[in-house]
């Protein structure tokens, strides 16, 4: 262990060296989850998050190499976003301008067209999620509360922050998978150029109305072009197969020139979590 990165209520983030994967990566990020103080998590959803990160691999989706599972721990060996997250970037800038948020955006959405090909919903879009790279390419990350949900099938679970999360799950509506990660990625593109919130959950009902209401007010300052209110406006619409899909994102009137690059020299194809693709378990506590 280098040093702490952060920490939260069952889990601590330490930056470390890991000498099999030094040569290309020399420091990387370990997240080590304590199974005793996160209670439900651990049973209800702990499992699905190995379950999905075993198997992503995107160029946007953070990579995760290894996980080592302990009776007390469950360690996610992870690559280093020496960028931060996308909060930290919009917090140092007040607001994102719009060249740079299309590359953001182009990036993430490529990340959710990846997941909803896998009929995968992450159910915890926001800007805290989204993490970058050196060169300030996106890396979705924390699965904590990601399944699988088939065409078709719905789920009534509340997940999220609800200053993100899509008007169904605030009204206990069953939801289908795409459509609210999709809500969510119409949050993170209005906070990124205005720098603030679309709705104020302060006070819930009231958000939720103007929500259904699909009211959208958006600041004088900073000036943004019509094609990318017209944009946020399609995304955050109150009813959930009214929103864009991925394929009509990429090619709205904002985002259809904006051509998906990543920035930095080219990383070779990687496999998912260990080459065999299986979690490791640790012959002692860790």
């Amino acid at each position: 262990m280098v040093k702490i990165l952060g920490s939260g209520s069952y889990s601590t983030v330490v930056l470390a060296k890991v000498k099999k994967y030094e040569k290309e990566h020399p420091q990387l990020a370990i997240k080590n989850i304590d199974r005793r103080q996160s209670g439900d998590y651990v049973k209800r959803f702990l499992p699905r998050e190995i379950e999905i990160v075993k198997t992503c691999n995107h160029a946007n989706i953070c990579r995760v190499f290894e996980i080592m599972e302990f009776k007390h721990y469950v360690c996610f060996v992870t690559e280093l976003c020496e960028g931060g997250d996308l909060l930290d970037k919009i917090n140092g800038q007040k607001f994102i301008p719009e060249a740079d948020a299309k590359l953001i955006f182009r990036q993430l959405v490529e990340a959710l067209s990846y997941l909803i090909e896998r009929e995968i919903v992450h159910r915890d879009i926001k800007c805290e999620n989204i993490f970058l790279d050196k060169h300030g390419n996106v890396k979705l990350g924390d699965f904590g509360f990601a399944r699988y949900l088939r065409v078709g099938e719905k789920s009534s679970t509340y997940c999220g922050s609800r200053a993100y999360v899509a008007p169904e799950i605030l009204r206990s509506v069953e939801y289908t998978g795409h459509t609210v990660d999709i809500w969510s990625a119409g949050v993170v593109l209005f906070v990124m150029l205005t720098g603030m919130m679309p709705f104020n959950d302060k006070k819930v009902p009231a958000m939720v109305n103007q929500q259904l209401q699909h009211r959208i007010r958006f600041p004088k300052q900073p000036v943004l072009s019509l094609e990318a209110c017209t944009l946020i406006f399609e995304i955050l619409h109150p009813h959930p197969h009214s929103r864009p899909t991925c394929h009509q994102m990429k090619n709205s009137e904002w985002l259809k020139k904006t051509t998906y690059t990543m920035k930095g020299p080219k990383v070779s194809s990687r496999n998912a979590v260990n080459p065999a693709g299986a979690a490791v378990r640790g012959s002692k506590e860790g």
